[in-house]
């Protein structure tokens, strides 16, 4: 009896890894890549009101631009292969990703470089050196936009 119900146990285990490796989907991986972009740019957003002066949130800046740091560490490995716009309906990233990979690799440093950066400089709290820190994180985000992601249509 004890060996029908541990039979039945790794059948139900091997059963349901299916449907865990199922949600490596490409197109739930595009989701997730895209909602992590989208956090991103909600920080960098949030950042940006403050540096143009339309709020006066200014201690809020390090708490974002470690929020952008966070993310960074993740964007690397949001780019299986599968998951360009060639392959793959509603995404913008362009095969060029993983024909030169080494390149866009090199890109996703200078993202977390520049993001890292941006979090000394909030947290160091001069409010006049945040324009500073943003502008270098844009670069860096262009950097990665501009080879390796297409145009929006």
């Amino acid at each position: 009896m004890r060996n029908a119900i541990f039979i039945l146990t790794l059948g139900l285990i091997f059963a349901t890894a299916g449907q865990a490796f199922a949600a490596e989907e490409p197109q739930n991986v595009i989701k997730y890549r895209q909602a992590v972009m989208k956090a991103i740019g909600g920080h960098t957003g949030a950042i940006a009101g403050v540096v143009k002066g339309e709020v006066s949130f200014t201690g809020d800046v390090a708490a974002h631009a470690r929020g952008i740091q966070e993310m960074s560490k993740l964007v690397s490995k949001l780019f299986p292969k599968g998951t360009d716009n060639k392959m793959q309906e509603k995404t913008r990233a362009l095969p060029a990703i993983w024909e030169d990979r080494a390149k866009f690799d090199a890109a996703v440093k200078a993202f977390q470089a520049a993001s890292a950066n941006l979090v000394r400089v909030a947290e160091a709290g001069d409010p006049a050196a945040f324009g500073g820190g943003l502008q270098e994180l844009g670069k860096a985000c262009g950097g990665c936009h501009k080879p390796f992601r297409a145009e929006e249509k």
